[in-house]
């Protein structure tokens, strides 16, 4: 009888165990292979595990129960229409459903409203991946938002579930199996780096930084993070020909990173199209990298500089892979007898451990970027400049910032409801003459406000 009870179980490599059902049944030759409990969506952690499954699925294949409606097939419409009508719609918020509806109404319905969610045609996992890998790599949606399709399509299975037109099985399946499941699509670099919520450093903190990278060979990389809002790998892939010291501005067009199965560091295109852009350089920076490159220029000259710069990174932009010796990048090393060595994103881990350890926080170039933008933001950058500034795909990543800005601000904008008035109306005005902060752009400022600025403009110079 044990014998028996162990036919078709074997332990896996990965100490988990499997069963295998090889027999005929009902006159049908099955021959399949389990590694999940399709009814806990879990892996047999042990032998019993899965002695107790095959023995199960067995049965269950010998005598069908009749569980599921095999004979009424139900398109996802008539399920939707289900689902509205239903408790389950009436006991979730009125917010979620409008959410659900909204969602259905603009983007599931036309593709899946008249395909069936069970029987023999039934729409299949792969069918509704490729469906939110269409709508996340092709459109301009956000992962986030693209999330919440994931959440109608497990209501519907749910529902259908419990409705009895799909078994246990189908519905983990389709929800719980994590190698079967309907599942988001892997979220782009750009998305996880923008994905956290704005964290920025305050003006003490950038203050304390600035101070340990001081006349350090990290310093360009510090500043160029800080000033530009560029991201790390596009710091470190900046080359010399990439900045602009007549216009003030940098080119940015590839970035530096380890390809960790060649093990060597490679020039690719940067995230996205977007992210191909020209940033203005503010005066600091323009002044403090144009003494960098005259003494990068000078040093480049010396026998100890041409023998460091001497790597090879692969550039990858092309239809063929071209090897580059000694790019003229801009972070290297001019310093401390490593003159002409190359800087990469490896470099900074000294600093990030030693500035942990002196100012008790931790060193994130994003957050340097974010810092860039937050600030942007809140001295009233136009919506369009820092989307492009900030080389960002989608308009909700740009949106996040503003409205930081929105949270931030309640005691201004209550300071401001405060100061309307009836009898003191807003009017539209165009002031060359006003102070700078006004010249040549139309406002809305208050009445009273417009008239001591023309009484002011209107009195004798010698006054």
């Amino acid at each position: 009888m044990a014998r028996n009870e162990s036919t078709g179980i074997k332990q896996l490599p990965n100490k988990m165990w499997s069963c295998r059902i090889y027999k005929k049944i009902n006159g049908k030759q099955i021959d399949s292979t389990y590694k999940i409990d399709s009814r806990t969506g879990k892996p047999f952690a042990k032998k019993s595990e899965a002695i107790d499954f095959r023995r199960w699925k067995i049965q269950e294949l010998e005598n069908p129960t009749p569980t599921e409606n095999k004979f009424t097939n139900i398109t996802f419409g008539e399920l939707w229409d289900l689902y509205v009508n239903s408790n389950l719609a009436k006991e979730k918020a009125p917010n979620t459903v409008v959410k659900h509806t909204s969602v259905w109404e603009n983007h599931i319905k036309a593709v899946f409203g008249q395909k069936y969610i069970n029987g023999d045609n039934a729409v299949s996992v792969h069918e509704i991946n490729n469906f939110l890998r269409d709508k996340y790599y092709n459109t301009e949606l956000s992962y986030h938002y693209i999330e919440s399709f994931l959440k109608v399509f497990y209501l519907l299975y749910g529902l259908a579930y419990n409705a009895n037109y799909i078994n246990a099985e189908t519905l983990n399946r389709f929800t719980k199996i994590s190698n079967t499941r309907i599942a988001m699509p892997p979220m782009t670099a750009e998305d996880r780096d923008e994905d956290d919520r704005v964290e920025t450093y305050t003006p003490q903190q950038i203050d304390a930084m600035a101070k340990i990278f001081k006349g350090t060979d990290l310093e360009p990389a510090f500043l160029i993070a800080y000033y530009c809002a560029l991201r790390e790998s596009e710091v470190m892939g900046l080359m010399w020909e990439d900045i602009d010291f007549i216009e003030k501005k940098i080119t940015i067009n590839k970035q530096l990173v380890y390809n960790k199965s060649l093990g060597v560091w490679c020039i690719t295109p940067v995230k996205t199209l977007k992210s191909n852009r020209v940033v203005d350089m503010p005066k600091r920076l323009d002044e403090y990298l144009y003494e960098r490159y005259k003494q990068n220029l000078s040093l480049s000259r010396t026998d100890a500089y041409k023998s460091r710069a001497s790597e090879i990174v692969y550039d990858t932009r092309g239809r063929e892979t071209v090897p580059i010796t000694g790019a003229n990048f801009v972070n290297r090393k001019l310093a401390n007898g490593h003159t002409g060595e190359l800087i990469t994103t490896n470099s900074i881990k000294y600093y990030a451990k030693k500035i942990k350890e002196e100012c008790g926080f931790q060193l994130k170039m994003h957050k340097l970027r974010k810092t860039n933008l937050s600030y942007l933001a809140e001295n009233g950058a136009p919506f369009k400049y820092l989307m492009e500034h900030a080389g960002h795909k989608k308009v909700e990543t740009t949106l996040k910032y503003y409205i930081k800005v929105g949270e931030d601000s309640t005691a201004k904008g209550r300071e401001l409801l405060d100061k309307m008035r009836v009898d003191d109306p807003m009017v539209e005005v165009s002031i060359e003459d006003a102070p700078d902060i006004l010249k040549g752009r139309t406002i809305s400022i208050p009445l009273s406000e417009y008239k001591k600025w023309q009484e002011k403009l209107n009195k004798d110079p010698d006054e």
